[in-house]
């Protein structure tokens, strides 16, 4: 009984706390994707070493020994209580110390420093235990307890966006953690114990003999190699799925947990029994899913954010299965249990550490998705071979596929990049300048994953017009129009235009600055910053001072604030108060959440004038963002104009913006009251995000 409860506890904390602590940390990174890919790594890394741990500590040959020394890392571990979550607030540092470095480096030290050691012991539990198991129970293999300790890391998963997330404030969650564990230190305590009576009593600590695998062809160095290469694939598949999920959409709890969730799925069925594998059945689903995987990479974009979601899925849990099932096929008898488990985890760390590390600095596109694909049908040939069952038509077929899918991949590939003129790829994500040609013209564009982020003419005498979200008579070219006239009125003011804007694109909002104004951009992105100065020139025609900080927009903000504030300067008086703030920060079709809560919208209107305008970018395919704000505008108690300027044949972009304003005189001048539209009728409700709460499931169209 208490070996049950022990694996369970340690299963469900150890997956509980990961969407958690990534959660916490995903705003002040940059709310990418990468974040929970780097939390990933992090979180393998941290099984790899448990692994190791609990393989070499059963290698001992005094089991007492084993016993004394993980009570004491046990004992040590209640001393990191509770998790540190109030220490991973990021709000107290300059956030240049984080540009400064690495954003995976920064990541990996927070998450050592908020959950490290508890973790590290956790990971180790399952195969420890089971391992102990054996030495009083060695005819009863415990595989099943394999299936259970991923059933309660399914359970912990699947409860925390529907239960934990909505239910409970994140502070409350790390004590409920926390006190959580100290039940785990407790019945982990008491499981050692009855083994070590046992043991007592049976006068000596036995140890099982080295032994050939159930296949019977012994743990061979292929054999292993096939093992660590089946799950490296298999982690590859799972961050390389999750990121195609949220290069369109917020990445948020519930799109982390269903891929992991998919994923320790396939393990349950395919280690719980045999039968549940069945080899030709899975292959055929897999062939498909695999010719169906390739398209998706180039045209995924187009689909409707659940049909996508339910799509890459289905690819997800047919790849996993194909992996996880050979690995099952293949698993080793007890004597190989800690060495089985260990490389399966290595496989798994390597597998986040190529996504994380080898394939952001050697890829220029999101290429792991595609190799991972590719890869599962040669590890299906080679597990075929290197087992003792007889040869099917499966392993010819597999090959085939390889080959065709292969070709047909890069043939379509080819087509895709042939219009770029550069290509590059960072923690932030995936960037591409195409030119192309429209209506007998020739645009640039600098495409962030699917979307594009802004457009220039090369034609010379039009490379000065803002083009495609920015053009004339949108809602920002509004906003800039109408504060310019309603400067010039009251004479009291300064005649230049002080603009903040979040998010840089091409810089083609620099178009429409003048001579004296000035023009403070916020960009996370490096490589977007070096693609808007190196391959367009909105940046060097702009008349205006361009300023551009590099980093968290809300972190720099909120610094800029505190660094005011402790020099006891006028900030009201200062020139860092912005006649205009503009939102308009994309990482494909996804908006960074942190960016458009309550308290973020409360440090925009901080760092306007009394006269000031925010304006929002809310052109999204997937997303309704006017319902949230509107909720933000009336909980703000400020105006709101909404602008939809829609495609046509001259121009292929619909736009919308939405304009907000604490000065009611501004928002009913004429430009504004001409060019303003009428709200949709599916927006006559409000939703309203905080830190503590923000669903995306209330603004999915």
């Amino acid at each position: 009984m208490f070996f049950l409860l022990l694996i369970f506890i340690g299963a469900f904390l150890l997956f509980q706390v990961q969407p958690l602590i990534a959660k916490v940390i995903l705003p002040y990174f940059g709310g990418g994707a990468s974040v929970w890919t780097a939390c990933l790594l992090f979180f393998q890394a941290l099984l790899l070493l448990g692994y190791f741990y609990a393989h070499k500590l059963s290698q001992l040959k005094q089991i007492k020994t084993q016993f004394i020394i993980h009570t004491l890392l046990l004992t040590a571990s209640l001393f990191a209580l509770p998790i540190g979550l109030s220490e991973i607030s990021l709000m107290s540092v300059d956030s240049n110390s984080f540009i400064n470095q690495q954003p995976l480096s920064a990541i990996l030290l927070q998450l050592t420093f908020a959950v490290g050691l508890p973790y590290f012991l956790l990971s180790s539990t399952g195969p420890l235990v089971q391992r102990w198991i054996t030495f009083v129970k060695q005819d009863k293999l415990p595989y099943q307890l394999y299936s259970l300790s991923n059933f309660a890391s399914l359970l912990a998963l699947v409860s925390f966006p529907f239960l934990f997330e909505p239910l409970i404030a994140a502070s409350t969650q790390s004590w409920l953690w926390s006190a959580t564990y100290c039940i785990y230190v407790a019945v982990f305590g008491r499981v050692m114990y009855e083994l070590y009576v046992q043991l007592k009593a049976k006068g000596a600590l036995l140890r099982i003999k080295t032994g050939a695998d159930e296949t019977g062809l012994g743990i061979t160095i292929p054999l292993q190699l096939i093992w660590a290469a089946l799950a490296c694939v298999g982690v590859i598949l799972l961050v390389a799925t999750t990121n195609a999920m949220t290069q369109n959409v917020p990445p948020v709890p519930f799109l982390w947990v269903l891929p992991l969730c998919l994923y320790l799925l396939t393990f349950i069925i395919s280690f719980h029994s045999p039968k549940w594998y069945v080899r030709v059945y899975f292959f055929t689903l897999f062939s498909l899913s695999a010719l169906l995987a390739i398209f998706m990479f180039f045209i995924g974009s187009q689909f409707d954010i659940v049909s996508q979601i339910v799509i890459y899925s289905c690819i997800l849990f047919t790849a996993c299965m194909i992996c996880h099932g050979e690995l099952a096929r293949l698993k080793p008898n007890a004597n190989g249990l800690t060495k089985f488990y260990f490389l399966v985890s290595l496989g798994g760390f390597l597998g986040s550490l190529f996504v994380a590390f080898v394939a952001q600095n050697v890829f220029v596109q999101f290429l792991e998705f595609p190799l991972a694909i590719l890869s599962v049908f040669i590890l299906f040939v080679f597990a075929s071979l290197i087992s003792s069952t007889k040869k099917s038509g499966l392993t010819v077929v597999s090959l085939t596929c390889f080959i065709v899918f292969s070709g047909v991949f890069i043939y379509v590939n080819q087509l895709y990049v042939k219009t770029d003129i550069y290509s590059a790829r960072n923690f932030y994500g995936v960037l591409s300048v195409k030119d192309v040609e429209v209506n007998g013209e020739v645009e640039r564009r600098l495409i962030d994953g699917t979307t594009s982020h802004g457009t220039q003419s090369l034609t010379p005498e039009n490379r000065y017009v803002p083009l495609s979200y920015y053009r004339d008579k949108t809602g920002i070219a509004i906003a800039f129009s109408q504060l310019r006239l309603f400067k010039q009125v009251e004479s009291t003011l300064p005649s230049q235009l002080n603009v903040g804007l979040i998010g840089l694109g091409a810089g083609t909002l620099a178009a429409y600055g003048k001579t004296g104004d000035n023009f403070q951009f916020f960009e996370l992105n490096p490589a977007v910053i070096s693609s808007a100065q190196e391959y367009f020139t909105y940046l060097k025609d702009s008349p205006a001072n361009i300023d551009i900080i590099q980093g968290d927009a809300r972190v720099s903000l909120k610094n800029m604030l505190a660094k005011q504030n402790k020099s006891h300067n006028d900030f009201k008086a200062g020139i860092e108060r912005f006649d205009l703030l503009v939102v308009d920060a994309f990482s494909g079709d996804s908006i960074p959440q942190h960016l458009l809560t309550l308290e973020s919208v409360n440090l925009y209107f901080e760092h306007l004038n009394d006269f000031g305008v925010l304006a929002v970018h809310v052109s999204n395919s997937h997303l309704n963002l006017l319902p949230l704000m509107r909720g933000l505008a009336n909980k703000q108690g400020s105006t709101i104009r909404y602008f939809h300027s829609a495609a046509d044949k001259s121009h292929q972009h619909d736009t919308q913006w939405v304009l907000l304003s604490r000065n009611e005189k501004l928002m009913e001048q004429t430009l504004i009251k001409a060019y303003q539209s009428t709200w949709p009728d599916d927006v006559e409700y409000e939703v309203l995000w905080t830190d503590n709460n923000s669903s995306l499931l209330s603004v999915l169209k």
